[in-house]
């Protein structure tokens, strides 16, 4: 018999883990990693003020014609070359789209937790929580790896001849570095709370209500 069982600690659990995912995925789809001096432009007697930015794999600036333009750099992905797409960054992306993609599996796995609570007789919940927490470390790798590129000619073009590995220079960093260190906190929180998840899902609450006959059990 197919049990589906939802309890409050759990559907938090879940629903941490998906903001946790969305986080990390917007900071690593955003440009907004350093953040240059502001440029003045002046346009048809109009001044406008623009913040050129780079992101982890990607670049926004104004043309001469006032025009945004923000694009990748990675032309070949991680065989982009090294003068264009610097190493640490390389790996930066390598480790954040590892992270990402791990957190994107245990919210399927989340999912799947409802219908299916164990597999090979390992609670999912629990099995996830573990994996999660691996891929928290890979997302600590990624954060730690991209400010080692700041000495790389790409930043220094952006930052002033100042900037090395791990200091920015003239630049400022990014909301997106903070919003992908946030979610790599909370995929680490999920991962905790996975537990307790487990437990709740296991608790002698569930039992009875299976017990009862019950296919599609709700506890808060």
């Amino acid at each position: 018999m197919c049990y589906v069982i939802v309890t409050g600690r759990s559907l938090a659990w879940l629903l941490l883990s998906v903001f946790a995912f969305t986080l990390i995925l917007t900071g690593i789809m955003t440009p907004k990693w350093l953040l240059g001096q502001p440029v003045v432009l002046n346009m048809n007697n109009n001044t406008s003020f623009h913040v050129p930015s780079v992101g982890i794999y990607n670049r926004c600036l104004r043309t001469k014609n006032d025009v945004n333009n923000c694009a990748s750099f990675s032309f070949y992905g991680l065989a982009t070359e090294n003068s264009v797409y610097p190493k640490p960054w390389k790996a930066a992306m390598f480790f954040l789209s590892l992270c990402s993609a791990v957190q994107f599996s245990t919210v399927l796995a989340g999912v799947m937790s409802c219908c299916v609570q164990s597999v090979f007789k390992k609670s999912v919940i629990s099995l996830a929580g573990a994996v999660q927490a691996l891929g928290g470390l890979f997302g600590v790798f990624g954060l730690l790896l991209y400010p080692w590129g700041w000495g790389a000619d790409r930043v220094k073009r952006l930052c002033g001849e100042y900037s090395e590995p791990y200091i920015p220079g003239d630049c400022s960093i990014g909301w997106a570095f903070f919003v992908t260190a946030a979610g790599v906190a909370l995929v680490f929180l999920a991962s905790a709370l996975s537990k307790t998840a487990d437990k709740a899902a296991n608790s002698d609450k569930v039992q009875f209500r299976m017990d009862e006959g019950k296919q599609l059990i709700c506890i808060a």
